[in-house]
């Protein structure tokens, strides 16, 4: 059935004066904690049932993590999907909004800086973008995913060395706070636009909380000021 479908459907399409796909890329098979999925060994998973306990973000994301453009099986491994969705998305993406906002809102009226405290870094991150958009196009999702979440590390050891909660204690770097959090929110902003092809759900709750819209790849060129 496959074969006949596979010769059949690119006729369809050539007929239709639709554009026939240039390659057809077919993923490797899915085992659950090193196991071949077996209903009854218990190791096959049914995607509503999923659904019942996980957003399917987390999934999503799991995936990309590990996917390449080679054809090679995917073990989903349950413990190491908990401690990878809690470690990069939570602890490393959201981590760094969580660090920020308050101060934002608390000390400076929810609104951004006008300029940011570090424009350098700033532009390092989207000297980034082109090659992970490469890498998404090339189905490289892992590669894309490992240079995201370095990125993440880089924008948590700023917040990390810049002391926003010491700092904020100092009348006189009541700006400098200003600038530096805003600027961990520009961040944010940068990787969660770079996530959103394989996290919308949390992307479209990023872009409520940051009063955007996040729908374009090259809107992160201007940062979110004022």
């Amino acid at each position: 059935i496959l074969y006949f479908h596979s010769l059949f459907w690119p006729a369809m399409l050539h007929g239709s004066g639709i554009k026939v796909p240039d390659s057809v890329f077919v993923h490797g098979f899915v085992t659950v904690n090193g196991k071949k999925m077996s209903k009854s060994r218990g190791t096959f998973i049914n995607a509503s049932t999923y659904l019942k306990h996980f957003k399917p973000d987390y999934l999503r994301y799991y995936y990309a993590a590990k996917l390449s453009d080679k054809i090679v099986d995917l073990d989903l491994n349950l413990e190491d999907f908990v401690t990878k969705v809690n470690s990069d998305l939570v602890g490393k993406i959201v981590n760094i909004a969580s660090r920020c906002a308050g101060f934002v809102k608390k000390n400076f009226g929810g609104k951004l800086s006008a300029e940011l405290h570090n424009p350098e870094l700033y532009q390092s991150f989207l000297d980034s973008s082109e090659d992970i958009s490469d890498l998404f196009v090339a189905r490289k999702y892992s590669k894309a995913i490992k240079i995201i979440m370095s990125l993440a590390d880089t924008a948590n050891q700023y917040i990390s060395d810049m002391e926003p909660w010491q700092a904020i204690k100092d009348e006189n770097k009541q700006d400098e706070v200003h600038q530096v959090c805003s600027t961990g929110i520009n961040l944010f902003r940068v990787l969660i636009n770079w996530l959103a092809p394989v996290v919308p759900d949390t992307a479209s709750k990023a872009a409520d909380f940051l009063n955007i819209e996040i729908n374009d790849w090259k809107a992160i060129q201007q940062p979110l000021t004022n």
